[in-house]
């Protein structure tokens, strides 16, 4: 059975790097993006995916991912449409209709507010060709247009299964977009839990070369705005300020990049914040080890990815009392505190709480633990492809 893992994006944009051979190569093929992580679950389980990345680089080409499956680079055409422009790859359909037997959406569950994008798109060209499911994943639905929210529905309605990760996401599709409960499919990316685990932090320090007597917080994603980094920054400040043992990790890249170290250098900071830069999943377990608390603010109600490494690692955890975030973390998970967005204070309130009380909010519950391995998601899905062919 042939899996065509698809990306909505238009994946020159969301790297801000052109697709070329080189970057392709040297970082798509060797990053541990959920992505990749979905297609190892499914090729555990005797099936074929190949992740499509769409690009505006015009030349199709094939390669290898370091997990062992095949990546196709797919170009795509954009043209300018007021201030949102419009994607799609008569390329792409082609592809999946001659070579697959099912589509599965990876990204997002829309790219664009105003105008139709490739998710819609696509579901158009391949509703009733092949089975296509789709994945629902963050989001307002509240700021699509009223003409917008009749496409997507109409888009969504012909998706043969979603897949999604909270309760509210359910609600959402359910009573918004008027889809039947028995199309939804409620499951969390996969990540590897004999990577991301408990390790005591002395066993971290010594990987990381780091002092074990500092209190870490830890922020792992892109540096980029609605992520919440320059409110944890100033945050950050304010606690240093007050008690010098306390230092940040912020692991990732971004365009926010520059003025991060903007902000450390005018700020003195230069001893306290550090900047990994790009991981493998390998090396950023580490830090969640060596951590005391994981920063998730960004305003997407979606599952972030980082939330499971968290949980597997028993790192308590802060994050936005929105979305699926309310379904996996607060107080009767006890691993970790839910705030508001935009309130300073709380989170403030929060670090130093969970900083002092740190035994309070690990959570030791290995049942949730299963559902984030690559054999839970692999089966599950397996499953529910088997289920679609058949009917």
């Amino acid at each position: 059975m042939k899996i065509a893992l698809v990306s909505a994006f238009l994946e020159d944009e969301i790297y801000e790097h052109k697709l070329d051979d080189e970057f392709m190569e040297k970082v798509i093929c060797n990053e541990d993006h959920f992505y990749h992580r979905i297609a190892k679950a499914l090729e555990q389980k005797g099936l074929e995916p190949v992740v499509h990345y769409l690009s505006q680089e015009k030349v199709l080409k094939k390669f290898t991912h370091k997990y062992g499956h095949e990546i196709i680079r797919i170009p795509a055409k954009k043209y300018p449409f007021i201030h949102e422009s419009i994607v799609y790859s008569p390329e792409l359909i082609k592809n999946i209709k001659n070579n697959f037997d099912i589509c599965n959406f990876v990204s997002g569950y829309y790219v664009k507010y105003k105008i139709p994008d490739m998710f819609d798109y696509t579901v158009s060209k391949l509703h009733k060709k092949m089975p296509v499911i789709a994945r629902w994943a963050g989001g307002n639905h509240k700021w699509l247009l009223p003409i917008r929210k009749e496409i997507k529905k109409t888009s969504l309605k012909r998706c043969d299964k979603i897949i999604c990760s909270g309760q509210e996401e359910i609600k959402n599709l359910e009573k918004t977009f008027q889809i039947s409960n028995e199309k939804i499919l409620q499951i969390m990316n996969p990540i590897d839990t004999t990577v991301f685990k408990f390790r005591e932090k002395q066993i971290a320090a010594n990987k990381l070369e780091l002092d074990v007597n500092y209190e870490y917080l830890l922020y792992v994603g892109r540096f980029s705005k609605n992520k919440g980094i320059e409110q944890i920054l100033q945050i950050f400040k304010k606690l240093n300020n007050n008690n010098s043992n306390l230092k940040i990790i912020l692991i990732g890249n971004g365009p926010l990049l520059d003025e991060i170290k903007k902000f450390i250098k005018q700020n003195h900071l230069e001893n306290y914040v550090i900047l990994p830069g790009r991981l493998t999943h390998e090396i950023t377990c580490y830090y969640y080890n060596i951590s005391s608390v994981l920063l998730n603010i960004g305003t997407s109600g979606g599952l972030a990815n980082v939330i499971i490494e968290a949980i597997a690692s028993k790192l308590p955890i802060i994050a936005i009392n929105v979305g699926a975030s309310k379904d996996y973390v607060g107080g009767k998970f006890n691993n970790g505190i839910l705030i508001n967005s935009t309130n300073e204070l709380e989170l403030e309130k929060a670090i130093i709480e969970i900083i002092e009380n740190k035994k309070k909010y690990i959570n030791s519950n290995e049942n949730i633990l299963k559902k984030f391995t690559f054999e839970f998601f692999g089966q599950t899905l397996k499953q529910s492809y088997m289920e679609l062919l058949n009917k």
